[in-house]
């Protein structure tokens, strides 16, 4: 039994979710719906999709680190292996 709502959230129980998981999967991702999975009358859980723009993602968790301990100072030689290091000399950075 599925009951779509207008704003493209589609309800489905658990066990039509186990069954068709990857026609859900499609659904979100290519359809842009939001599934809301239920268990005895419960919602549980939901699906929906999630843009992955790593660049911005990590914007946010730097803003939220500032906040949380203050301004954080970025030392790339710490990150850098023992070819990059030696590279790296060799241009004369240290």
């Amino acid at each position: 039994m599925v009951y779509t709502y207008v704003h493209m959230i589609t309800t489905v129980p658990i066990t039509a979710f186990r069954k068709d998981l990857f026609k859900y999967a499609g659904l979100v991702s290519l359809e842009g719906y939001e599934v809301e999975v239920e268990n005895k009358g419960r919602k549980i859980f939901k699906v929906t999709k999630m843009d992955d723009d790593l660049e911005a993602r990590a914007g946010r968790a730097l803003e939220l680190a500032e906040k949380l301990v203050g301004k954080i100072t970025f030392d790339r030689k710490l990150f850098r292996n023992k070819k990059e290091r030696e590279y790296m000399k060799h241009l004369g950075e240290s």
